[in-house]
């Protein structure tokens, strides 16, 4: 049984790192076939000041010799730690409902006593199952802590009377979604016939929404309600974690925003039929890189870019006829020249290497040529490719880092342009390969 009532005191709990659960029975059991290492007893599940989960469990001294060496295990530097250092957890609440937990280390950070022990270790998430619920849809519940902006159509009434508009109602891709916004979190609520909304569909949205916010969108609660069971997953959510923004691909903070909220929701979960898909990767690339600083981001944009374009548009930067037919005729002018045998099998390779390995140089001018982007972006990239993989000059003046810059968010215009046209995106964008990032309306050809 699920008996958490997500009420607005439950969510401020969740929110200002106070959540707790007090658990009559908890065993944390070593992750090993034979004799595992077992710690038994009441405590409790509780998030610190910075958000994250913590267990504090009072148990038993078993076997002192062996929880201490395990406890106290020196593990090789640079060598991954095996599973049989872990834990899995299995608890039980005041309520009667069974948490489960997995991958816990203990460390040791344990006090020893006598009577017993308290062990103390962080919880990456917590998570409880309901079954034998029958339901004809499926739903999907969120938490997400923070402010964000979002393009409201619908308005909620205030407890004391009035209303404000702090709602975005729509349907994307066969799901209907309420997006509501407070002051310290957003709450998406969807559901959907069984078909759209899986048990892996919420993935997606919360990484369409990374992309929209700039921002790497990370849920505190998330509850996933399919037709014969109910997941509630509680996970840590630190704010000590770097999450700087990115800029984002198109306004989202007004009414007018709305259409194209929505239609980037409906385009991204219709195209990206999985999780974890290489586009987010290579978004997810560039975002990481952006919280150290704008300069270090440059090569793993330029990277980012290269890499979509293998992935996405594989028919593009193939040799063309004419320089696939000079190369055979190389080949055989090679074979009859009398020179040495290394450097001739080294010309051959090259060769072939040529007309089998694609360009996304010519790829993106093909493109430019076809009217999908500006060759002013193309060759941009090559630019900043080049400069990226070559030493820092830490004495440029002024005028070079601008164009630097410049250089740079061109390239985000650029990458933001080839996401579009995968997803076949219909909306509005801002442009920041122009001056004072003018906001346009997304067209595949580029005027």
């Amino acid at each position: 049984m699920i008996a958490l009532n997500f009420n607005l005191e439950t969510i401020e709990k969740f929110l200002s790192n106070t959540f707790e659960i007090d658990c009559i029975d908890i065993c944390l059991t070593q992750k090993i076939d034979n004799e595992p290492i077992v710690y038994t007893g009441p405590g409790t599940i509780y998030q610190d000041e910075h958000g994250t989960l913590q267990l504090k469990l009072y148990s038993k001294i078993n076997d002192i010799k062996k929880e201490l060496s395990h406890q106290f295990k020196h593990h090789t530097p640079g060598k991954i730690i095996a599973d049989d250092n872990y834990f899995t957890l299995k608890a039980i609440d005041m309520s009667g409902t069974e948490w489960v937990s997995d991958n816990i280390w203990v460390s040791a950070n344990v006090s020893l006593n006598v009577n017993g022990q308290v062990i103390k270790s962080r919880l990456g998430e917590i998570e409880t199952i309901e079954d034998g619920s029958t339901n004809e849809k499926n739903y999907l519940f969120i938490i997400i802590p923070g402010k964000y902006e979002i393009p409201c159509n619908e308005k909620e009434d205030l407890p004391g009377g009035g209303w404000h508009l702090n709602r975005s109602v729509f349907s994307a891709n066969n799901i209907n979604f309420e997006f509501r916004k407070l002051d310290n979190c957003l709450i998406i609520n969807a559901n959907s016939e069984p078909d759209f909304l899986t048990e892996n569909t919420h993935v997606r949205i919360l990484e369409a929404l990374s992309i929209i916010m700039g921002l790497t969108i990370r849920s505190v609660v998330f509850k996933n309600t399919q037709q014969n069971r109910a997941v509630l997953k509680i996970k840590s959510v630190s704010n000590s974690y770097s999450n700087k923004n990115f800029p984002q691909p198109f306004n989202h903070s007004t009414p007018g925003d709305f259409q194209s909220f929505s239609n980037f929701f409906d385009k991204y979960l219709a195209t990206i039929d999985a999780s974890f898909s290489d586009l987010f990767g290579f978004w997810h690339k560039i975002n990481r890189a952006w919280q150290a600083s704008i300069e270090n981001s440059s090569l793993s944009l330029g990277v980012a870019i290269e890499g979509i374009i293998r992935t996405y548009f594989g028919e593009l930067g193939l040799p063309d006829n004419e320089i696939t037919q000079q190369a055979d005729e190389a080949k055989q002018k090679l074979n009859d020249i009398v020179i040495g045998k290394r450097i001739k099998e080294r010309l051959l390779s090259s060769l072939g290497d040529l007309l089998k390995n694609k360009s996304p140089k010519d790829a993106l001018y093909q493109m430019a040529q076809d009217g999908l982007i500006k060759k002013e972006m193309a060759d941009t990239w090559r630019k900043l490719r080049n400069k990226s993989v070559h030493p820092d000059n830490l004495n440029e003046d002024p005028r070079a880092v601008q164009k630097y810059i410049n250089q740079i968010y061109t390239c985000i215009a650029l990458f933001y342009r080839l996401l579009f046209i995968i997803i076949k995106y219909e909306g509005s964008y801002v442009d920041y390969s122009e001056e004072e990032w003018p906001e346009k309306l997304f067209q595949e050809k580029d005027k």
